[in-house]
């Protein structure tokens, strides 16, 4: 059996109302007020993870999944996983997360000051909001096969993930407590075989789900973890200096604020690599002033998410000399505009061209093809005339797939 390249990706499950036991609750004292609380998790409660008896599995927790998360951890809680959304948190005081004997219990203020907060405790009592879910990174699991009877009499085998330690980022209140399309469903289970890294296990299930076997080729999970060209493209370049090398993840036309994702970004190497497109070849890998062209988005804690086209945009200006231009090597001015450039492709942006040093930023144009008509790369080729197979059209639906749920696309 082939080892495969294993990717972490934050994942979500779901509790329906009526098992998270979500209520609002007033408090007495000089606190006086509402509480929200509920369970974001249930132990040894089995959940189906896709069709077990096909292309999915069996999943559950088990107790002391949290132990080692809650003393470490500074877990904030949500709405539906939105970061703007936060309602309490840890560190603050205002969020309390502790194991029971039946799950992970979420008991946290509500801060009347915020409206959402208002909005959130008139949903729950209306029975709009219908549970809770938690986003974790799985740590440690375990694969079993049982047996199972059917409705029609059969007996099949199917597979049981349990998932022992997690590393916990968020617990949410939850519009929909459940997987609202299969597309869903697909990706959590691509996220677990990633981590699971058994070519088998893909194999068996990709009979049944081609697009499985799409999914993990594009995120670097078909070939072997020992081949040196998987390891080049997946593995972080600890020594590469100067440029960044190019790589695809997905993008986001939103607000961008560098400074406020600078700061949420851990001083980490691999971390600092992943949010910019240069590091001084002199400098400390690990400090922050030794990167230049911050352009991802980061989260609340910390992990590096899609691209900013509005971040690549301005700084393919500032490489052609506008906000004073840059000081990096005119040797690597391309480079960091390939890598810049590759971005504003994927996100269907023409990228400003890169000018002799001094000269005038350019203007970037919204393309009037698509990411998935355009296979042109970013260094200026022209594609080459070809007609879509309906291959193409799925792989190319599972790019944007891997994108939408976290599953980042090997470069």
């Amino acid at each position: 059996m082939r080892t495969l390249t294993r990717t972490t990706t934050e994942e979500h499950r779901h509790l329906p109302l009526s098992t998270a036991e979500v209520v609002i609750r007033a408090t007495e004292g000089d606190g006086a007020g509402e509480r929200f609380r509920g369970y974001a998790a249930k132990f040894n409660s089995r959940t189906a993870i896709g069709n077990p008896l096909r292309w999915g599995f069996y999943e559950e927790i088990a107790p002391g999944a949290f132990t080692k998360t809650l003393s470490e951890g500074d877990a904030r809680m949500l709405i539906d996983h939105d970061s703007y959304y936060v309602v309490s948190r840890v560190s603050a005081g205002t969020l309390v997360l502790a194991e029971d004997d039946k799950g992970l219990p979420v008991d946290s203020a509500l801060d009347p000051a915020l409206s959402y907060v208002n909005d959130l405790k008139a949903n729950v009592k209306n029975r709009n909001i219908t549970g809770m879910s938690f986003g974790f990174y799985v740590v440690k699991d375990d694969w079993t096969l049982e047996k199972v009877e059917t409705s029609d009499g059969q007996t099949v085998e199917v597979e049981v993930r349990r998932i022992l330690e997690v590393r916990l980022i968020e617990v949410s209140a939850v519009t929909f407590p459940a997987y609202e399309d299969t597309e869903a469903e697909l990706a959590s289970v691509a996220s677990a075989l990633l981590r699971r890294g058994d070519q088998q296990a893909i194999e068996k299930r990709a009979r049944y789900r081609p697009e499985l076997r799409d999914l993990l080729q594009l995120v670097g999970a078909q070939a072997p973890a020992e081949d040196p060209a998987v390891v080049a493209r997946t593995a972080p370049a600890v020594e590469e200096r100067g440029a960044l090398a190019v790589h695809s993840t997905g993008t986001s036309d939103a607000a961008w604020d560098g400074p406020a994702n600078s700061s949420d970004l851990p001083s980490e190497e691999t971390a600092l690599r992943m949010a910019h497109a240069w590091v001084d070849p002199e400098g400390d890998a690990n400090v922050k002033s030794s990167y230049r062209f911050i352009h991802h988005f980061v989260g609340v804690d910390g992990d590096v998410g899609a691209a900013s086209t509005v971040a690549c945009t301005t700084a393919i200006g500032v490489l052609n000399g506008a906000r004073g231009g840059t000081t990096i090597p005119d040797e690597d001015r391309e480079a960091v505009y390939k890598h810049l450039a590759r971005h504003l492709k994927d996100a269907g942006i023409k990228a400003p061209e890169l000018k002799a040093a001094g000269s005038e930023p350019g203007e970037s144009t919204r393309e009037t093809s698509t990411p998935e008509t355009d296979s042109a790369e970013a260094d200026g080729t022209e594609p080459a005339e070809t007609t879509r197979t309906d291959r193409d059209a799925r792989v190319l639906r599972m790019r944007g797939l891997a994108a939408r749920y976290g599953l980042q696309p090997a470069s």
